[in-house]
Parts: structure tokens; C-alpha cells; sequence
């Protein structure tokens, strides 16, 4: 039995040495194959004979950052969501493998990665992404015995900059109330306004998940586009984003109306099926003209500018804040994983709220 042929380690893995050549002076060069069970590692002590008698094993000492990598993205997150791959896959594929790619693993350096990161930092965000993907790179390369510490500690990261997160301006809060929008633009904007939902939240929302009785939206899935193509990625109720969100009494009558007519799906195409990306542009730079035009504005003046989908969120998240509800609360119904990106907002409007600059200026005027 393969059980009888292995050594069992104390921490439960079994252990084999397969020779995969001879070292420079003339020994055996032996390399420790490890798995779970004994069977498993039967198996990967085949494969490697196998290989190394038909000349196509490489040694873990050749193996490239490239190689490696993309090999670390189809053992551990290809079967992410559509968003989470994308951006692991550009990351390597665009940053990783063209930087340092042709690098073996045990060659990457500290500096290597610094240098990354430094002729990007106009792009902080870009930065963090290629150092959170690099850091699990090299765990997966320490498990595997192919280098003995991670590179990826303490890389210096750009300074942030100033957030450009905003409310809504007065302007953009009354052109809501007289822009002539469709039932389904107003109700996507009420919605956005009132509940503070993501964009991709919002185009997910079925009928099933509108409780019009108990005032509150199912937060269960999202839409996430793969180039133009929409896909519904269903959340479970134990994972953050899910959640039950609150329906103002602002917003009830757009949804009433909106009800009557929709299908299955609250936010369509004209055919009916739900938005792609293309046609949820169309809708949006309709729902920025018709407000634009609210305003006062025309097509050479524009009055409205800068506005997102995501304004309304952050907007909402100032809501909670001046109308008192908690910390915990606000994290809850924003549907974040912790309190740190509320924190942020309060934190800042909290100082707005003191005015520290100008008591100060007051308390020492002459």
C-alpha cells in the first residue's frame, strides 16, 4: 500500500525525496515532495519521474516570475468573481510579468518590487494592487520551498492623495426633483439617492427583492460587466455587501410606478433583458442631460458636471452621518466588510463639522 511507502511528518503531510539530477560535484540532487495524503504524493512522485525521464521536468530553481505566477492565478483565483479575476490577471499581465517576469522566483528582490512601484505613483491605487497580489505570489512560493522569505515587505507605497469623494452640490439635489427623467432613470437615481447603493448593486435589483410592505431592499447580488456583457454574481448572506437596506418614504412613489410597468428585472434594456454595459452608459448620460437641462444648462453650457453614480453613495454615507446613526449602523447599511472606509468619511466630516481652523482664528483675533 503507498501509506507504508512514505514518511509521515509530524505536522500530517507525507514526505518524499525524488533525484532530479546530479549536483556540480558529482551527488545526487534530491528535491522533498510533500501531500496531504500518501496517495497524492504516489501520484506526484510519478508525474515527476515521469517527466524527468522524458526531459521535461524543470527545476523549481528555473521556474519564472511569469511561469509562476499565472500558474499562482489558475491554482488560486480563477475561480473568483469576474471582477477579482480581472483585476489579478492585470496585474500580472500587464505589470508583474512585463516588469519582472523574466526574473526566476528566487532572484526577486525587494528593490525589484520597490523600482514597480515607484515609476507608478501617479497611480497609488495601481501600486497597492501590485503589492497585495506580489505578497500572495510569494507566500504561495514560500509554501512550495521555492524561496525562503517574501520580498514584499514593508514596500513603500505613494503618499495618498486628497480625496476627491463628494456630496451632492444643492444644484444637483434640486435638479433631481425637476429633471423630466423616465420612470426607470428616476427610479434608479431615487434609489441611488436613497438607499446609497453601488451602480452594480442597483442594475442586480428584481422585483423578488423589493418589499414595498416592509420598506426595504434585498441586497443579494450584483452585476458585473465582462467587457459588455452583463453577469449576476449572487452573494451569500454570510458575506459583506449582503444586507437589508431601509426605503425612505422619498423614494416610495418612483418605485410604486416604476413596479407597474417593469418586468422581473427593475433596470432593462428596451427589449426587456437586463442593462449591458453599453446601454447603462446611454442611460446614465441621459440621466446627466436631463439633470444638466434642470439646472439651466444646455448642450454648450453645462451646469451639472463631474456627477457619478458613486456621488450618490457618498452622499448617502454623509446623510447617516449628520442624521446621527451610529458607527456601526452606517457600516451595516453601506454594506462594508469593517468600519475603516466609514471611519474615513467621518473622520472627515467630523473635522468639517468642528470648523478647527477658523475657532482658531477667532480665539486668537486681536
Amino acid at each position: 500500500m503507498a501509506k507504508n511507502k512514505y514518511k509521515k511528518r509530524p505536522d500530517g503531510r507525507y514526505e518524499a525525496k525524488v533525484q532530479v539530477g546530479y549536483k556540480p560535484n558529482g551527488r545526487p540532487d534530491r528535491i522533498t515532495v510533500y501531500a496531504d495524503t500518501s496517495a497524492e504524493l504516489e501520484k506526484k512522485v510519478r508525474d515527476m519521474k515521469y517527466e524527468i525521464e522524458h526531459g521535461t521536468y524543470v527545476s523549481r530553481k528555473e521556474i519564472t516570475m511569469a511561469d509562476y505566477s499565472r500558474k499562482w492565478f489558475r491554482t488560486y483565483k480563477a475561480v473568483k468573481g469576474l471582477n477579482t479575476r480581472k483585476m489579478y490577471e492585470n496585474i500580472i499581465d500587464k505589470h508583474i510579468v512585463p516588469e519582472i517576469g523574466y526574473l526566476k522566483v528566487y532572484e526577486v528582490q525587494k528593490s525589484d518590487l520597490q523600482g514597480m512601484v515607484n515609476s507608478r505613483s501617479d497611480r497609488r491605487r495601481t501600486c497597492e494592487q501590485i503589492v497585495l497580489t506580489m505578497k500572495q505570489i510569494m507566500d504561495a512560493a514560500i509554501d512550495d520551498k521555492l524561496i525562503l522569505s517574501n520580498p514584499c515587505s514593508k514596500i513603500q507605497l505613494p503618499e495618498k492623495q486628497q480625496s476627491q469623494k463628494r456630496a451632492l452640490t444643492d444644484i444637483e439635489k434640486k435638479a433631481l426633483i425637476n429633471a423630466d427623467f423616465t420612470d426607470q432613470e428616476r427610479t434608479y437615481v431615487m434609489i441611488a439617492y436613497g438607499c446609497g447603493l453601488r451602480r452594480e448593486e442597483i442594475l442586480a435589483l428584481t422585483r423578488a427583492d423589493i418589499d414595498l410592505r416592509s420598506r426595504v431592499i434585498d441586497i443579494n447580488k450584483v452585476v458585473v460587466f465582462d467587457g459588455n456583457n452583463p453577469q449576476i454574481e449572487h452573494r451569500a448572506k454570510s458575506i459583506s455587501g449582503s444586507r437589508m437596506v431601509d426605503i425612505p418614504d422619498l423614494i416610495v412613489p418612483a418605485l410604486k410606478n416604476h413596479l407597474k410597468s417593469c418586468g422581473f428585472h427593475i433596470f432593462t434594456k428596451q427589449d426587456g433583458q437586463i442593462m449591458t454595459k453599453s446601454s447603462y452608459d446611454k442611460m446614465w448620460a441621459s440621466i446627466i442631460r436631463k439633470m444638466n437641462a434642470a439646472a439651466g444648462g444646455d448642450d454648450e453650457h453645462q451646469v451639472i458636471f463631474g456627477l457619478t453614480s458613486h456621488i450618490f453613495r457618498h452622499n448617502y454615507c454623509t446623510m447617516l452621518y449628520y442624521s446621527g446613526i451610529s458607527l456601526k449602523k452606517a457600516v451595516q447599511l453601506m454594506g462594508h466588510a469593517d468600519e475603516k472606509m466609514i471611519m474615513r468619511t467621518y473622520a472627515h466630516l467630523d473635522e468639517k463639522k468642528e470648523n478647527t481652523k477658523e475657532k482658531i482664528d477667532k480665539g486668537i483675533a486681536l
